[in-house]
């Protein structure tokens, strides 16, 4: 009969290799995966607030007069870049630290300007760059000219605000999320763009 300490056996070094080449696949696995995870929790984050923010946007649009957004979005190849941002409403006070919604429309801020760098320290979360660029689909075929029977068919709107003879103007909505540390100036590069574009949609300013 063989004794307690003959039927010990230490594992052979192929045994070990294949043990930690099992750990190792099953760690690159849940690493990959939580990656995944955060990701698509993270782009569900952002489309909840571009949500929000569509709604703080239309608001703006109704407080603006229709010539100012028509000057926004007629140059049809050159998007209007408006910027949004949470900041602390008393920074130094931890309690009462109450979050508000910033734009770059308004009073005291640079239009179509990133929050500066002072505003970034105050505030909380990535900094939404917004696009507002004509709609153009929703256009064509219209006559957008007082007096013109011409159907348009694309491009710019010329003129003045006062010779559209259309009582709404469609406009296509952009939504990109910078980081804190990286906002970028005006309508960056196309490659970035796509990376970070969250979100789509049209939205009418009425006259």
């Amino acid at each position: 009969m063989k004794s307690l300490k003959e039927n010990k056996r230490a594992f052979t070094l192929i045994e070990v290799m294949l043990a930690v080449g099992v750990i190792a696949v099953t760690l690159t696995a849940m690493i990959g995966l939580l990656a995944a995870i955060t990701s698509n929790v993270n782009q569900i984050r952002y489309q909840t607030k571009s949500v929000a923010l569509l709604a703080n946007l239309e608001t703006l649009l109704k407080m603006k007069s229709f010539d100012t957004v028509y000057k926004w979005v007629a140059n049809a190849g050159e998007p209007y870049v408006i910027y949004f941002w949470d900041e602390y409403q008393n920074p130094e006070d931890v309690d009462n630290s109450s979050l508000v919604t910033l734009c770059s429309e308004m009073n005291g801020m640079t239009p179509s300007n990133p929050p500066t760098q002072e505003h970034i320290e105050n505030s909380e979360g990535e900094v939404y760059r917004v696009f507002l660029s004509l709609y153009q689909a929703g256009l064509k075929g219209q006559k957008t000219r007082i007096n013109d029977e011409t159907e348009y068919s694309g491009g710019s709107l010329d003129g003045e605000s006062t010779s559209y003879a259309l009582s709404y103007l469609p406009m296509k909505v952009q939504i990109m999320v910078d980081p804190r540390d990286d906002v970028i100036n005006g309508t960056g590069d196309e490659i970035i763009n796509e990376q970070r574009r969250v979100y789509e949609d049209i939205i009418v300013k009425m006259r």
